[in-house]
């Protein structure tokens, strides 16, 4: 499943960066219901909350990164998601640096069905394009992941991955017990001047009280291809850290990559967890999100 996502994510950076002008994208005027699990909604729009990474950065005209700024994080980006017929023909994600809607009525593709374990969507100018974990195809009920990038068809641009879901509310978290939770994480990472796209292994234990988390196997693939380029162990990592309220937060410090993670429990159970990290290196800068889902209980 893991390298599908990547390659996934690979293709659909390619396919984003197509000749074009860059139009204004605003968010959807319907009135989004808020979203009560993953499975296929009817007709209209849905809310799905969560939380993001990003960064901001420049290239050259052959797309070689100049600069990639420090990452930000943030816990609070929604995405309105809109079906006719049962198929997705709209999606505007929103955060605290803006919005961009991509739309079947303005030409914006969405590849549902030919990505095993997820889907691509692409502006029709080639300036934007979202790659995301299918949750039906994933095990998910109650969230998914995935990463974006905006400014393709200018020097300017901003990378992007988050986390979104149905979050567990307080009332309904565990209080008691422990839970393993299995997935993978999709990311992007610039080293020496080249964007690549990440994958890895992630799982997540917990008493509910604290929380471990382990993001192994990382591999890299060519945006230019969907060509798997090799390991990157050093950007693996394990790390430790609290639960509080419905999410949890943890800072990664290994002898290669230092940076932080945020989680969010999502389900009326805490079924499934989800989240965002970043972190750097000698020579890189990553970024990430992550799903899992609970086999344990």
């Amino acid at each position: 499943m893991k390298y599908v996502l990547i390659s996934a994510a690979a293709l659909a950076l390619v396919a984003a960066c197509g000749d074009g002008s860059r139009s204004a994208r605003s968010g959807s005027s319907a009135t989004p219901t808020p979203l009560s699990s993953f499975a296929p909604p009817t007709d209209g729009t849905y809310r799905a909350n969560g939380m993001a990474v990003s960064s901001g950065y420049t290239t050259d005209a052959e797309g070689n990164v100049l600069a990639f700024g420090t990452p930000e994080t943030e816990g609070d980006i929604t995405a309105d998601l809109t079906y006719e017929d049962g198929d997705l023909i709209a999606a505007t994600l929103t955060t605290s640096t803006g919005s961009f809607t991509l739309s079947t009525a303005a030409g914006d593709s969405f590849d549902l069905t030919t990505v095993e374990g997820g889907f691509v969507a692409t502006s029709a100018d080639g300036d934007v394009m979202l790659v995301v974990a299918d949750p039906e195809q994933q095990g998910y009920s109650y969230q998914t992941f995935g990463a974006w990038q905006t400014g393709l068809t200018g020097s300017s641009r901003v990378a992007g991955a988050g986390s979104l879901g149905v979050r567990t509310s307080e009332s309904q978290m565990p209080t008691t017990g422990t839970a393993s939770y299995y997935g993978d994480s999709l990311g992007q990472v610039v080293t020496d001047g080249q964007l690549s796209v990440t994958t890895s292994y992630i799982a997540v234990d917990t008493d509910f009280d604290t929380v471990e988390i382990y993001s192994s196997d990382t591999i890299t693939a060519d945006p230019a291809t969907g060509e798997i380029t090799g390991d990157r162990p050093d950007l693996d990592f394990y790390t430790a850290g609290s639960v509080s309220g419905t999410g949890f937060a943890a800072d990664i410090v290994t002898d290669d990559l230092s940076g932080s993670l945020d989680g969010q429990f999502y389900g009326d159970n805490a079924q499934e967890v989800g989240g965002t990290f970043s972190g750097t290196t000698a020579d890189s800068t990553y970024i990430g999100a992550f799903g899992a889902v609970d086999d344990s209980r």
